[in-house]
């Protein structure tokens, strides 16, 4: 999974031709096998996962120094909700993205005395947030018909690490390429490419298990090559309880 994503996360295409032959082994990979092994490199009940409807979890920024930056909370649920809270308590900033029922919204504030100001999401960016809350919920599964495709683009290589890489590609707009371990299907990393043009890497350094789901518990961030910081991922809940309304426009 590839949970820490920009607010605007408008990402095009990650193509990943390079200097790879294809081994007689690579050939017989398709992206149905690579999906199906790396679904079961998650947990040992493959099943569950398609049971899991609602996901919350915590995680922390930090710069490449280790500074704390912002606090982040983030809700996904079925059929495509997704809302990110983020909060720099230092500051007092915090600002919320959500892909709501019917629209997107956003609201920021920009210190804790000042009144939230809040706005539509433009329809683009409020469908690549739908597609980000489904790609996640997924668990690596092929998206639905009509809504995207996956494609096997061959081996990688992620700091020396043997890996298989498949590209996500949604109608909406929204890609992400993930690296498994060509050995044991485990997800090594994630690429994306940013509003700017450049290439951001997220690189699992640990996992953790939730109901016997394996989740990223660290991961490095590298933009354009060079770390930029590195995300923990904290209080992550499987199907949690959700209060009334959560992804409604709000009203103040």
């Amino acid at each position: 999974m590839a949970l820490f994503r920009p607010f605007s996360a408008l990402f095009a295409t990650l193509l990943l031709a390079g200097p790879f032959a294809l081994s007689a082994a690579d050939t017989a990979l398709t992206v149905e096998v690579i999906v199906a092994k790396a679904r079961a490199a998650l947990t040992s009940d493959v099943a569950a996962l398609d049971k899991v409807k609602i996901l919350r979890m915590e995680f922390k920024a930090f710069d490449d120094k280790g500074k704390e930056l912002n606090t982040s909370t983030l809700t996904l649920a079925v059929p495509g909700y997704r809302l990110q809270q983020t909060n720099d308590r230092d500051r007092g900033l915090e600002a919320v993205v959500c892909a709501g029922r019917l629209d997107g919204w956003t609201t920021n504030r920009t210190d804790a005395l000042a009144r939230r100001s809040v706005r539509s999401v433009p329809y683009e960016e409020f469908k690549k947030l739908q597609d980000m809350s489904r790609d996640d919920l997924a668990f690596f599964a092929l998206p639905a018909a009509g809504l995207g495709t996956a494609t096997y683009k061959g081996p990688s290589d992620i700091d020396g690490r043997k890996t298989q890489a498949v590209e996500y590609a949604y109608a909406s707009g929204f890609r992400i390429t993930r690296h498994f371990d060509a050995a044991t299907f485990v997800l090594v990393a994630s690429d994306q490419p940013t509003p700017q043009g450049e290439l951001q890497r997220q690189k699992i350094e640990a996992l953790t298990k939730v109901d016997g789901i394996a989740f990223p518990s660290k991961e490095s961030i590298f933009v354009d090559g060079k770390k930029s910081g590195d995300v923990t991922y904290d209080q992550i809940q499987v199907n949690p309880a959700l209060p009334a309304g959560l992804f409604d426009f709000p009203t103040f």
